[in-house]
């Protein structure tokens, strides 16, 4: 049983309830949570954590939210979410960021100060915690060789996760998943031809489309997983196959994939939880006729059969 007064005694940073979630989300679609959470740094988020663990109250952590879509009934739990977990440090090559700092501002300041090696690293995640969670869900995960440690909340204590156990892996799925505070990055100084050629490079790469609306609508991160890479084969990405399928464009109800990338849904306005399932389904199912293969999503479903994931960032 949750006291909403000793919640409020417990936590410094601001709570709401029955707060809507749609405004959270890519997409722009959901109904309330019981209780919505921003806690005002790492101690506050732990404390927070504790506090619904202890007493099995459903919740998950949220980040940006691009990958997240929300049923209109709502979360009959509660949301944490990483908003002001900002803080972002450069001393020389090395940066610290909590998990809360957008990957595109990160991505800014190391470019700003110099400094390169960040790669692919968090192109379509929001956030560095949601870099992470994403990076270790994939096929043998895809930690990026600039990342030295990660702090994670694990088992009630926090930890900093280095050399042996960060390569062991974090917990990004389960019960028992890690809640990501934050990571330590040694990026490398870029001379000015460098800097002028990364800078030419990331400019051809089809950049990270935003959150907010645009010409097209709300629109979400990417729904589907690029399928895992077999050995002597070239690997493929699941947009490509959904253009291979003729799926850019495709509209069930309110909502449509996207005509500027196969692999993400359009809110055009009045879509509903119901019409991005149904764009899921036509998807796997045009998918698997033709090439034999079952995409994974990678949106992540809240209010369905999904009672809280505790620890993974969206």
């Amino acid at each position: 049983m949750i006291s909403t007064g000793e919640l409020f005694r417990l936590v410094r940073g601001p709570i709401t309830v029955a707060e809507p979630l749609g405004p959270y989300t890519g997409l722009r679609i959901g109904g309330t949570a019981d209780y919505f959470i921003k806690p005002r740094d790492r101690q506050d988020l732990c404390r927070a954590f504790g506090y619904f663990r202890k007493h099995g109250f459903p919740f998950f952590i949220l980040g940006r939210g691009s990958r997240l879509l929300v049923h209109e009934e709502g979360f009959r739990g509660t949301v944490i979410a990483t908003e002001y977990l900002d803080r972002l440090i450069i001393d020389g090559e090395q940066v610290e960021a909590d998990a809360g700092v957008s990957m595109p501002v990160l991505a800014d300041r190391i470019s700003r100060a110099s400094l390169g090696g960040l790669g692919s690293f968090g192109r379509w995640a929001g956030t560095v915690g949601g870099a992470l969670c994403l990076a270790e869900r994939k096929e043998g995960g895809e930690l990026p060789e600039c990342l030295e440690w990660v702090d994670v909340l694990r088992n009630g204590r926090t930890r900093r996760l280095c050399n042996g156990e960060l390569h062991a892996g974090i917990r990004a799925r389960g019960a028992e998943a890690d809640v990501i505070l934050g990571a330590g990055f040694r990026f490398h100084r870029l001379s000015g031809r460098e800097r002028h050629a990364l800078q030419k490079a990331d400019a051809a790469v089809y950049p990270d489309l935003p959150v907010d609306p645009g010409a097209e609508g709300a629109l979400s991160g990417r729904v589907f997983r690029d399928p895992p890479i077999l050995p002597g084969q070239t690997g493929v990405s699941a947009g490509e196959l959904l253009d291979a399928c003729r799926l850019r464009g495709k509209r069930c109800g309110g909502a449509s994939f996207s005509e500027l990338d196969a692999n993400r849904i359009v809110n055009r306005g009045d879509a509903s939880s119901i019409d991005v399932l149904n764009l899921v389904r036509l998807a796997r199912e045009s998918v698997h006729a033709r090439f034999g293969l079952r995409l994974e999503l990678e949106l992540v479903l809240v209010g369905y059969n999904m009672n809280g994931n505790h620890g993974a960032i969206i």
